[in-house]
């Protein structure tokens, strides 16, 4: 319980994740009740012979556990989130990875380069980093980025991000200074401003390039050095006087091996001596932050200078930060004893306790700004009272005699000065009135504000004017009707608003059923199966031939992403085999110096190093361009997704908003003719009486007498085959009564 007790009080978070495996022994098994405890469960060797009293179990607890299932996002979320939101809050943060050689640190702290998805916490975060700052610069606020990537290798400091000046220019070296209040400085490690993704994922690029690998038996892509990549970042607010610094550090230790499995021999011997000691050196640091911690002293020395590393995260263990550690092992029976070691260093460093706090600064400069502005606001407002400020009444003879306008160039300054204003998000700043305040100004500031707001481009046309203009042109088309209609009624007799009020409740409904784009549908074949219906809206969905080109183009963007990524495999693999060449150069010019064939030896080994180091080049530039070129793809793609998805969801709630609208139209016609069917039943029982007593001569005149009814035909009655209704509540009726009477004349005669 050591890590969510420390969690709660403000220390360490640790993780552990398992690296995925073949042949993993089950020896690491996660608790059934609480998933953050694992247990370890070691078998004892069969001997008869010998009594063996060694520990066969463990119990480890940990803020989390990331398991052989949990994927890269997984752990960027669970670890790599919580650290931005405190970066970005002005705590300083640290992410380290510890754990045994070939567990898998790099892979989580980097990533891998085979897949997009391979990508480790440094590369996510800088994409999550700046969409976060992207979205606070809309409100206001000012960020400033900047990048480090400090590497130790046997115990010396590196700059990983040195441009070299001239070819065969080594790396400098990073050394450490301590100011009279304990900080540390490094000189010559080189801090660049960045201002976007790209630009930061150039820098990492760049570092990992730099980076001291070598190939072990336990693993043949093994760091062979310490490396801390920080993101400085300086948070402005809007109209604020302070700044805000915090700092996110990231790094990925070493891995710890046992030279007697490993057989490391020569260069690689070394490195691994200079390894395991600064990691013992971590350990005593560890181990004495706790002794502090539990005896409640002050006087307990803690040797952080015993190294260069423990030096570097004197803040981040037991100082201003929020640290998270991940403790990476593998599940392999050969590799217990060294997963076990590393358990119990991450419930020590569990039990380290950390006191972060907010970096707020004040910036006297920002402070001095804010105090000159108000200094001359306050003496325009006292000019302005006391009268004294008349320079644009009594000036420019000719261009302002009444001293109640402004001359042109004036108001034209005073206009752009109000533009700026305007366009500034800080809720803050005051306008500036070009001088002192004066009533002339402040009428113009009115007078340009209102020409503002009432602009508009010309040519174009308001709803209003559209509306007036359309009500003008129907009440003319009316009016024309109208006459039309009376002179036809005076010949036949019948009223003129019953043919005009169909026509025109005909014109508003065919407007007035579009829904979304679409007309509603009454079908009760289309109606009753949702799939027949969805089909039916899609095919007149006026949105659904922009969203069919936007997902052909997404699929050509998609196509075109990975053929980037399989060229960025393809380079970094030749880029490796150059390496891997000019080490064996290297090595065969070793072994010339002893032959005695030095001075020829050289010159070619020189040439040829010199081919490959240009072949290096060339590739990095290739790869850099198809890297730009696969963001930029990357950018596009998640443009046109959200653009697809956005369509699909607006598709599918206009879908929703049409079904109910048509459902409703269909029980609302269904209502009306079954009530104006039972109102009317009387006046089509006297219709009949007097089509009976008129005769065949008369039939038409006393069909045209009938007062129709507005629903469907009553239960004895049905349309014709062929006939179908209109949907218009009015003309079905006519339908109706007419196919009625004429079964009833029909009848009648027979």
């Amino acid at each position: 319980m050591a890590s969510r007790d420390a969690e709660e009080e403000g220390g360490i978070q640790v993780f552990l994740r398992i690296r995925p495996s073949d042949d993993a022994a089950t020896r690491f098994q996660r608790d059934e009740i609480d998933l953050n405890q694992i247990l370890v469960k070691i078998p004892k060797k069969a001997d008869d012979e010998t009594v063996n009293n060694s520990r066969t179990g463990y119990n480890f607890s940990f803020s989390g556990i990331l398991d052989e299932a949990a994927s890269q996002r997984d752990v960027f979320r669970t670890v790599g989130i919580p650290a931005l939101k405190n970066a970005l809050a002005g705590f300083n943060s640290t992410i380290f990875a510890y754990g045994q050689t070939g567990s898998g640190k790099t892979f989580t702290i980097t990533g891998g380069p085979e897949k997009y998805e391979h990508r480790g916490i440094i590369p996510r975060a800088l994409a999550h980093l700046f969409k976060a700052m992207k979205g606070e610069e809309e409100q206001g606020t000012t960020f400033t980025c900047y990048v480090s990537y400090l590497e130790i290798y046997n115990q010396t400091g590196y700059d990983l991000l040195h441009t070299p000046s001239t070819a065969g220019d080594d790396i400098p070296k990073v050394t450490m200074l301590e100011d009279e209040y304990g900080n540390f400085h490094f000189k010559n490690l080189s801090m660049h401003a960045v201002s976007s993704e790209e630009d930061a994922l150039n820098l990492l690029f760049l570092g990992d390039t730099n980076r001291a690998i070598a190939a072990t038996e336990m693993n043949e892509n093994s760091t062979r050095s310490h490396c801390i990549f920080t993101v400085v970042l300086e948070k402005r607010s809007a109209g604020a006087d302070t700044v805000t610094r915090s700092k996110l550090n990231i790094v990925d230790l070493a891995g710890s091996e046992r030279v007697s499995r490993s057989n490391s021999a020569g260069q690689t011997l070394t490195e691994a001596k200079y390894i395991n000691s600064s990691l013992f050196f971590l350990e005593m640091v560890i181990v004495a932050l706790h002794d502090k911690e539990k005896k409640r002293k002050e006087h307990v020395h803690v040797p952080y200078r015993n190294s260069m590393m423990t030096s570097v995260l004197r803040d981040s263990l037991g100082g201003n930060c929020k640290t998270i550690m991940i403790a990476t092992i593998s599940p392999e029976a050969q590799h217990t004893d060294e997963s076990i070691s590393t358990c119990h260093f991450a419930q020590r460093v569990a039990l380290v306790k950390n006191s972060a706090s907010v970096n707020e600064e004040v910036e006297p400069e920002q402070v001095i700004l804010r105090l000159k502005a108000e200094v001359r606001r306050l003496r325009e407002e006292v000019e302005f009272l006391s009268g004294k400020n008349d320079d644009d009444s009594s000036g420019d003879e000719g261009e302002n005699e009444s001293g109640n306008q402004l001359p042109q160039h004036k108001r034209n300054e005073l206009a752009e000065s109000i533009q700026q204003y305007v366009n500034d998000r800080d809720e803050s700043s005051s306008l500036d009135f070009c001088g002192g305040i004066t009533l002339p100004k402040l009428r113009a500031v009115c007078s340009i504000f209102k020409e503002m707001l009432r602009r508009k481009p010309e040519g174009t046309r308001t709803i209003d004017d559209d509306r007036g203009s359309s009500d003008e042109e129907s009440s003319d088309e009316g009016s024309v009707a109208q006459r039309a209609k009376s002179r036809d009624s005076r010949q036949s007799g019948r009223p003129a608003n019953v043919v005009g009020g169909t026509a025109r409740q005909s014109n508003e409904s065919s407007t007035a059923n579009l829904v979304c784009g679409v007309p509603t549908c009454t079908d009760k074949q289309v109606l009753d199966e949702p799939n027949v219906a969805f089909a039916w809206f899609k095919d007149q969905y006026p949105g659904l031939a922009a969203m069919e080109k936007t997902k052909i183009s997404l699929k050509t963007k998609y196509s075109e992403a990975k053929s980037a990524g399989r060229t960025i495999e393809e380079i970094r693999s030749r880029i490796n085999h150059h390496k891997e060449s000019i080490e064996r150069l290297r090595r065969n010019h070793a072994i010339s110096m002893v032959s005695g064939h030095e001075e020829k030896a050289s010159e070619e080994a020189m040439a040829e190093e010199k081919r490959h180091c240009d072949a290096i080049d060339r590739e990095k530039a290739a790869y850099k361009e198809t890297l730009d070129r696969l963001r930029g793809l990357k950018g596009t793609i998640e443009t046109q997704k959200e653009v697809v998805e956005k369509a699909r969801l607006k598709l599918q709630s206009d879908f929703d908003e049409w079904y109910q609208r048509c459902e409703s139209r269909r029980e609302s016609l269904r209502a009306q003719s079954n009530t104006a069917a039972k109102t009317r039943t009387g006046s089509v029982s006297q219709s009949t009486t007097a089509i009976s007593s008129s005769g065949g001569d008369g039939s038409a005149s006393a069909a045209k007498d009938i007062e129709p009814p507005a629903g469907e035909a009553s239960d004895d009655f049905q349309l014709p085959p062929g006939v179908q209704l209109t949907g218009n509540a009015e003309a079905d009726a006519d339908i109706i009564a007419f196919f009625r009477a004429k079964e009833l004349l029909l009848s009648r005669k027979g």
